[in-house]
């Protein structure tokens, strides 16, 4: 499951970033619910895996797109099939939940009696919906665009004001999809080109921040660490200047945290200063046998950093 550009941001950012920068604590907590929310997106990849659906479907995770007036849409999950398209919004909260729907106004209490206000899940969604009701509609389709707010958290309770509104917790979803297939199925559609035209329409999101490179610590940190010992480089292998430890991929990392929190591009120089390699041709070698794309002239030259030099699999 891919994460999003604004997430891999924020994890390289907590990582990156000085422990004394007025904005740590929260990087780290942005952070912290990110991490939370893709947890109950992937509880919910997980739930629809293990579904028999009673027909043919596609489902689009992390959806993100740009409408015609320019605004960003970035749907958790989207389920298209023959009788019927849901949207997923996925919230991994605890406490007891409710709603005043006369105020669009969510709420949870938490354990220790704290009352906090979210976005209003149910605006988020509908949203959505109404942007893929305009994009059947240019298809000349009709079919029932659903939504509903999935709560992944069995610790959350859903006050009784919530009663009659599209969410539910993740352990209802086969018996809710079964009853979603029960009541639509007078009319089935042809979903290849549906999914055809909204594959065309995904265009991932940049990060919604920026950090300055001043903010942000240099060299090839060591996981084992927790990010706060630098690695030196020694006959192919980088090793911890504080735990000893070895690595052959930690450079992989450092170069994936200065793609997402910099620049994919970087120079021989700017590969230096980053990871501590005082030597220009050994920082030629290492770049070299990376076989990064490369473009202009020796002293102009500077290196693309591909997308996946440290992609983490969350399957």
């Amino acid at each position: 499951m891919k994460k999003s550009n604004h997430y891999l941001f924020i994890e390289a950012a907590v990582q990156r970033i000085l422990p004394n920068d007025p904005e740590a604590a929260a990087f780290q907590e942005e952070f912290y619910r990110m991490k939370a929310g893709f947890a109950g997106e992937k509880k919910l990849k997980n739930t629809l895996k293990d579904f028999s659906f009673k027909s043919d479907y596609s489902i689009f995770y992390n959806f993100e797109c740009v409408n015609d007036r320019g605004f960003t849409h970035q749907i958790d999950a989207l389920l298209i099939t023959p009788y019927f398209i849901l949207i997923f919004e996925v919230k991994q909260l605890s406490g007891k939940l409710s709603y005043k729907p006369v105020f669009h106004e969510f709420t949870r209490i938490t354990e220790n009696q704290t009352r906090d206000n979210f976005p209003n899940p149910f605006d988020q969604v509908y949203r959505h919906k109404l942007f893929i009701k305009q994009f059947l509609q240019k298809l000349n389709v009709t079919m029932p665009v659903l939504q509903l707010v999935v709560i992944a958290n069995y610790r959350a309770e859903l006050d009784v004001s919530l009663e009659g509104f599209p969410i539910i917790h993740i352990s209802g979803l086969p018996r809710y999809l079964e009853k979603l297939y029960a009541e639509n199925n007078h009319k089935k559609v042809n979903i290849t080109d549906i999914c055809s035209k909204l594959k065309m329409l995904i265009q991932p999101l940049p990060a919604r921040k920026t950090i300055a490179r001043c903010r942000l610590k240099s060299g090839v940190l060591c996981q084992k660490c927790e990010y706060m010992g630098r690695m030196h480089y020694e006959r192919g292998i980088w090793q911890c200047e504080k735990c000893h430890s070895k690595s052959r991929v930690a450079l992989h990392e450092a170069l994936h945290h200065y793609r997402v929190l910099i620049s994919p591009r970087i120079s021989n120089k700017e590969f230096r200063e980053f990871t501590g390699i005082k030597s220009t041709f050994a920082a030629s070698k290492i770049l070299a046998r990376l076989n990064f794309e490369k473009y202009g002239a020796t002293k102009g030259r500077y290196y693309l950093i591909p997308e996946d030099i440290y992609y983490k699999g969350d399957d």
